[in-house]
């Protein structure tokens, strides 16, 4: 009895390490295996079931804690399953799970989006007089955040941002605020302002690219409120050298404003500049 299992286990661990190095065919035609497959399966009738999950929260390394659900394990890059709940196959790109359709942000070449770790700016406005101070913005590669520069994007100190290259860029600007109290009688206005320094100009300083407001609906005496969002997007040929900045500030837009005032939340994660090259 002995000698015969002595005799099956050696048959055994030969079997399967000559298997460790073989292609596996499962289903039709298990004779003829792809060249370059580990592992086949061919079948007119059956297909492969994946592990599948009925929502999200049953999804590995669910963490509702995180800022976008998920704790980050590059290492389980590539798993997938599927979800009953947006019924498609879900992937994992080390970072988040997203649908089998949709790119893992860093792969978007032509794309950089900039957060911001700056303290928060307020500006007041008294008697219709503002200042408009640049709102910095850093390369963070903060993926919780979906800080990326794919586009090798450059910021100095002063928060200017150099394009690497000639193209149409599509710039989304989505600053945080909150109204920072003070009199105002009608409506005060946040504006930012979107504005380009061309490196082939002859003289001339900073231009307006685009400028939008946002209507803080004010009446008499405002001692702080809720919080909004500005945002816009808009389209610009731009060439190697431009740089471009974001200014924030506010005015009246109606009526008296004396002291009031909006603080920009500039470390708020509704607070990034989206910078896409179309070409």
């Amino acid at each position: 009895m002995t000698k015969k299992t002595i005799t099956l286990s050696i048959f055994m661990v030969a079997t399967i390490g000559s298997m460790a190095f073989a292609q596996v065919k499962i289903g039709n035609r298990p004779e003829t295996v792809h060249p370059r497959a580990m592992l086949q399966v061919e079948n007119n009738t059956k297909g492969i079931m994946l592990p599948n999950v009925e929502k999200h929260t049953q999804l590995p390394h669910y963490n509702p804690s995180q800022p976008d659900l998920y704790e980050n394990k590059p290492e389980d890059n590539g798993l997938i399953f599927y979800s009953k709940e947006i019924k498609d196959v879900v992937k994992y790109d080390g970072y988040r799970w997203i649908a089998a359709t949709e790119k893992s942000i860093k792969n978007y070449k032509n794309l950089s989006i900039l957060g911001s770790g700056s303290a928060d700016v307020t500006v007041a406005n008294v008697l219709g007089i503002t200042g408009r101070p640049t709102l910095q913005f850093q390369i963070l590669n903060d993926f919780e955040r979906n800080n990326v520069n794919n586009l090798g994007l450059a910021v100095n100190t002063d928060g200017e941002i150099t394009i690497p290259s000639d193209g149409f860029y599509r710039i989304n600007p989505s600053v945080k605020s909150s109204n920072a109290g003070g009199l105002s009688v009608g409506n005060a206005a946040t504006i930012i302002s979107l504005q380009a320094l061309y490196v082939n100009a002859s003289g001339d300083g900073w231009q307006k690219i685009h400028e939008n407001s946002f209507l803080l609906y004010g009446l008499l005496v405002t001692a702080g409120s809720s919080n909004s969002i500005n945002s816009f997007s808009t389209t610009k040929f731009l060439k190697a050298g431009d740089k471009i900045r974001l200014r924030g500030g506010i005015q009246a837009d109606t009526g008296l404003n004396v002291g009031a005032g909006v603080t920009f939340k500039m470390s708020d994660k509704d607070t990034f500049l989206y910078i896409e090259k179309l070409n």
